[in-house]
């Protein structure tokens, strides 16, 4: 499978589940930008993704963490392929099947193809847990670009919505500021589409 990238004029509605693979190594051939979206198993990834897409129902939500356990590759308009990756922390999943999915996700991350840009999805609620400062590292690690989303950001307001950005910030190094984002508001998705347009998309016109 070969896919064509295009220009920086994205609609994103024109969003299309593409396929589901268990292994890096079945992931299509492509000359797409990618970004991948990393996250707790609890966070709120696919309703973040149905907002950014501004597709309802487009990726599958559910009460219970955990349910992501493929690389899920939706293509965006033809010009930009979003890899959802498997939830992580999930403590009532079995360790081996808790490697499996790290496995899979670095297995991506490592391979030829990596995304120009991973978006650290993060409970604004809670702030980054010890399983996202490790993920964090790891990427600094290895080079790869990242930019923090704070989900559910709608939760808190005035001054305790302040102090936990400021909170969030010092505990990312002080370096990248979180988007503020809430599926429920449709909070932060057009400053979201607009760093990933400016990030990824517009280096590879």
């Amino acid at each position: 499978m070969q896919l064509c990238r295009m220009t920086t004029s994205v609609h994103w509605q024109n969003t299309e589940f593409l396929l589901s693979v268990a292994d890096a190594q079945m992931f299509p051939e492509t000359d797409l930008p990618q970004i991948a979206v990393a996250g707790h198993s609890n966070v709120g990834k696919s309703s973040l993704l149905n907002s950014l897409f501004g597709r309802k129902g487009l990726v599958k939500t559910s009460k219970n963490p955990g349910c992501t356990r493929l690389l899920n590759l939706f293509e965006v308009d033809e010009k930009l392929l979003v890899v959802d990756l498997p939830g992580y922390g999930y403590a009532r999943a079995p360790k081996s099947e808790k490697y499996k999915w790290a496995k899979l996700i670095e297995s991506y991350l490592q391979s030829p193809k990596v995304a120009q840009l991973v978006l650290v999805l993060l409970d604004f609620r809670h702030g980054p847990k010890d399983s996202d400062l490790q993920l964090i590292d790891w990427l600094n690690e290895s080079g790869i670009r990242w930019q923090p989303v704070a989900t559910k950001a709608d939760k808190l307001k005035g001054n305790a919505r302040r102090k936990r950005k400021q909170e969030m910030l010092d505990a990312l190094g002080g370096l990248l500021e979180p988007v503020l984002t809430s599926s429920l508001k449709n909070e932060g998705m057009q400053e979201l589409r607009a760093i990933i347009i400016d990030e990824v998309l517009k280096t590879h016109d």
